[in-house]
C-alpha cells in the first residue's frame, strides 16, 4: 500500500475504533442505590448504619455507640513513618 492509503487506513480504523470505545462507554448501566429504612446492624458499640443497597451491596455508614447513641465516624488520616 502506498503510505497516504495507509495512512488513511490507519486514521479511520483508529476513530472507529474510539467512536466503538466511546459507545460501549456511554450504554454502561449505573445501579442506583435503593433507599431501605435505616438500621444499625451492630455489637456492643460499633456498628453499620444501613441506609440503602446498590444491588446487593449494603450502603451505610460506620457507627459507633456513645451515650446510648448511635453516632457517624469521622476517620483522621495520616503521614505514618515507614520506619520506627
Amino acid at each position: 500500500m502506498p503510505n497516504p492509503t495507509r495512512r488513511l487506513v490507519t486514521t479511520s480504523l483508529f476513530t472507529v475504533a474510539a467512536f466503538a470505545g466511546s459507545a460501549l462507554a456511554y450504554s454502561q448501566v449505573s445501579v442506583r442505590p435503593m433507599p431501605v429504612d435505616p438500621v444499625v446492624l451492630s455489637g456492643n458499640d460499633l456498628g453499620f448504619r444501613m441506609t440503602a443497597r446498590k444491588g446487593g451491596t449494603p450502603v451505610g455508614q460506620l457507627v459507633v455507640r456513645i451515650d446510648g447513641q448511635w453516632k457517624e465516624v469521622e476517620f483522621s488520616f495520616g503521614v505514618k513513618p515507614l520506619t520506627k
